[in-house]
């Protein structure tokens, strides 16, 4: 358990520092604080991340059967479409793959958005 603890700390920091690092060093480059480009990076990021987790938690626990899963549905719209060989149950590894990348992506995209605002000149914490 602590070593899988120090990994998402790590991963949660290290993704945290890249996107202020970059935030900050577009907000310099258009003239912009560093402080104020660092939080709206971390909003964007954070807010795209939960939007992606949402997304990737309401999946359906259908998928394409057979070779169809590489082909490319046809008539898709985001990845729903018909597929020529049918529907399969996802497997009980794939459901638990999917939840763990639900909560993956929404608790990056909260610890993110958070720093944000700590991070923020317009915002006081106490």
């Amino acid at each position: 358990m602590g070593a899988a603890a120090r990994r998402i700390v790590l991963l949660f920091g290290l993704a945290t520092i890249a996107v202020a690092a970059v935030s900050a060093l577009i907000g310099l480059a258009l003239g912009s604080s560093a402080t104020r480009s660092v939080a709206t990076g971390l909003y964007l990021t954070g807010c795209f991340l939960i939007v992606l987790g949402v997304f990737s938690g309401v999946r359906g626990p259908l998928r394409p059967a057979g070779a169809d899963e590489d082909a490319e549905p046809m008539g898709a719209l985001l990845g729903v479409g018909i597929f020529s060989k049918g529907m399969r149950h996802a497997t009980g590894d794939e459901r638990d793959d999917a939840r763990s990348t639900t909560w993956l992506f929404l608790a990056l995209g909260l610890v993110m958005v958070v720093v944000g605002i700590a991070v923020d000149p317009r915002t006081s914490l106490f």
